[in-house]
């Protein structure tokens, strides 16, 4: 009966009646970005005896009939589907074909113990590395947790992300993986379980990026797997070797990255002083200060956008052609990003302010590119009409008052983040006069931007395997053993 099966690595694009016996290592589904709570399609990775890998689909019109039956880490033998070339910028394998199902597709659950549950491909960091361009091939990598930033949060959509980022290291360097998502959630949870030391982390199905110059790995919302100390043998193998190395129980992950973004309670009722802003025009201090005012509307006749780089950098015109100064290179796409002047009044002064874009996408849920994409738009310098939203809003602002702020900033204050929240609005206003912290503020310019805490302190020994990296750490017998490792484990 077991000659009766096809090997994933004999199937091909045709009318070929293969018949597969697999188990289901990894299952999402794809949510439509367009219609709330549709869901798009069920995908699948799925894995042979031979420990050759597929990725397979459920278009939207089959789920009803096949969500119930599949079931992660279950085996099935599968028939009747169709073959298709591989395609997407997010490929879960190297396979070179994927499977769609049908309404006659035959799915029937077996036991079989030969197939393994994970179904990991391991690559080592150096060629993670060594990679000069966004990969479409998604990785499996193993390593020592080496660092991790504080958590922070970002705006998409009008919704708030949580983010983090980690360093993993082994025996080739290391390398930093950005989190998003709802897998923060779930390394906050498991850091809180360690018993101690660097733990070692198994990350399956991460996708490659080439960001001004270095590799960076991201997660991919719902596919991306991080396993902790997983009972693996080349987990094993590592924790073994690294026994001597990761400082016993007391040690902690070391802290990588800037401070953490202060909460809003924090940044408007904690941190900074608050000003009029007859006494903003008038200080001749640097400094974050928190004003509050009502938007008396917007600045007619100034610029409401500006074209950006993809690396977030502003463009300039150079030889008819946008330049971008980060990547040192002409640019033949940009972002458009909101930046809007505004009048504010307190009610005795107003003053001219400069809203970011997060600002704004914040104040008007919406984005600059949809509003640039209307032809009205485009024949002045008038602000659409999604703008004028902002127009009576009454706000706490941050301002940062900087002596080397950029000249496009003259003759108005620039606006770090904004808070509409009535119950801080309320706080603001009952608490006194703060004087001006007597530390000069200095921003702090970082390439990534990491979130925050987790972590309260390092030890020196944390710090010292944080600065080299692990690098030569590891002695020629693990480099081999985990070289072999790769070559018996590579996809298919």
């Amino acid at each position: 009966m077991v000659d009766a099966y096809s090997n994933l690595s004999d199937v091909r694009v045709g009318n070929f009646p293969w018949c597969l016996k697999v188990r289901v290592i990894r299952l999402w589904v794809v949510k439509s970005n367009l219609i709330s709570g549709q869901e798009n399609s069920i995908e699948l990775v799925l894995l042979d005896e031979k420990g050759c890998k597929i990725h397979a689909t459920v278009r939207r019109h089959l789920i009803p009939l096949f969500k119930a039956v599949i079931i992660e880490g279950e085996v099935y033998t599968l028939s009747a589907f169709s073959v298709v070339d591989a395609y997407g910028l997010c490929r879960p394998t190297r396979h070179p074909c994927r499977l769609f199902f049908h309404s006659t597709t035959i799915l029937e659950k077996m036991v079989c113990r030969a197939i393994k549950m994970n179904g990991l491909s391991l690559v080592d960091i150096g060629q993670i590395n060594s990679h000069s361009c966004d990969s479409n091939y998604l990785v499996d990598f193993m390593g020592v947790m080496t660092g991790i930033s504080s958590q922070n949060e970002f705006l998409k959509d009008g919704q708030r992300v949580k983010m983090i980022v980690v360093e993993i290291s082994d025996h080739r360097g290391f390398c930093h993986v950005v989190l998003f998502g709802e897998i923060v959630d779930y390394l906050v949870q498991m850091m809180t379980t360690l018993d101690g030391g660097l733990p070692v982390v198994v990350i399956q199905f991460a996708k490659i990026r080439f960001f001004r110059g270095r590799v960076l790995l991201q997660n991919i919302q719902n596919l991306t797997r991080m396993l902790f100390n997983p009972p693996v043998d080349e987990s094993v193998l590592l924790g073994r070797r690294l026994s001597k190395m990761r400082g016993g129980p007391a040690m902690t992950v070391p802290l990588i990255g800037p401070p953490v973004k202060p909460s809003v309670v924090d940044d408007f009722l904690r941190l900074y002083p608050k000003k009029t802003i007859a006494e903003l025009k008038s200080t001749s201090d640097d400094g974050p200060f928190i004003v509050s005012g009502v938007v008396d509307g917007l600045v007619i006749g100034e610029d409401w956008w500006y074209p950006s780089c993809r690396c977030s950098k502003r463009l300039i015109i150079n030889a008819g052609y946008y330049y971008c100064r980060g990547c040192s290179k002409h640019v033949f796409e940009f972002v458009p990003r909101f930046r809007v002047k505004i009048h504010v009044t307190d009610g005795i002064d107003d003053a001219m302010f400069v809203l970011s874009d997060d600002d704004v996408r914040y104040l008007t849920r919406t984005k600059c590119s949809i509003q640039l994409s209307s032809s009205k738009v485009l024949e002045g310098i008038n602000p659409p009409s999604a703008l004028m939203k902002i127009e009576g809003l009454k706000l706490l602002f941050k301002i940062v008052m900087v002596s080397s702020l950029n000249p496009i900033y003259k003759g108005a204050f620039k606006v770090s983040r904004v808070c509409l929240d009535p119950d801080i609005f309320n706080a603001f206003s009952l608490k006194g006069t703060r004087h001006t912290p007597a530390k000069v503020y200095r921003p702090v310019m970082s390439e990534v931007v990491y979130p925050s805490g987790l972590i309260e302190e390092i030890n020196q020994h944390g710090e010292y395997l944080s600065n080299k990296r692990l690098a030569g750490s590891f002695d020629n017998t693990l480099g081999e053993e985990i070289a072999d490792h790769h070559k018996r484990s590579r996809d298919c």
